[in-house]
């Protein structure tokens, strides 16, 4: 309820304040676990990408937002998921595990935190992801939001096609192949036209 309520006022915001495009939805599936990978280069691009789906998202915040008077009363009930930046939080990997085998659709920006430098080209991935995904067997679709969000230029978020997890593992692959293949598809989202 209160996601749902949540999500119509952010969704009238975001209209009324950026222009956006969305292409490849439709390569989410709508039911079952699916892990989101996205770059991050705005404290917009959680509702973005949440605005983007009819799926309800779950998502890691810092946990000190959890901490404040009243957004850290209203954060558990918009399925954020707290997480301790710096370090290994097995907590937070725990809970987002444990979410995506509720069949739930979790949302990860491996980056680590926002890009702050150059927004044309991504950070470092941390292998937060490809573990939480290894552990799940859960599918994951990469995300590149580019642009900018104002009304002029606007702001595009792209979908890619899903990595089926559990067959690129028994392949014989790794986890550190796993980060590197997210890497490169992300980066071909990110520099297709």
């Amino acid at each position: 309820m209160i996601y749902e309520s949540a999500k119509f006022l952010v969704k009238c915001y975001y209209k009324l304040r950026f222009k956006i495009t969305v292409i490849g939805e439709d390569r989410v599936p709508s039911s079952g676990p699916v892990m989101l990978v996205s770059n991050h280069i705005s404290d917009f691009d959680p509702p973005l990408i949440g605005l983007a789906l009819e799926r309800q998202l779950s998502f890691f915040a810092k946990s000190e937002l959890f901490e404040l008077p009243v957004i850290g009363k209203i954060f558990p009930s918009l399925n954020a998921i707290p997480v301790s930046r710096g370090k290994s939080d097995r907590a937070a990997l725990k809970t987002s595990i444990n979410a995506l085998k509720e069949d739930r659709c979790l949302l990860i920006f491996p980056e680590g935190s926002r890009n702050k430098e150059d927004v044309k080209k991504l950070q470092p991935l941390q292998q937060g992801a490809s573990f939480i995904a290894s552990k799940s067997e859960a599918p994951i679709v990469p995300v590149i939001i580019k642009g900018e969000y104002n009304r002029k230029k606007g702001v595009t978020i792209v979908f890619g096609k899903p990595i089926d997890t559990k067959e690129f593992l028994e392949a014989g692959n790794t986890r550190k192949d796993l980060t590197l293949k997210l890497e490169e598809n992300l980066n071909n989202l990110l520099f297709s036209e």
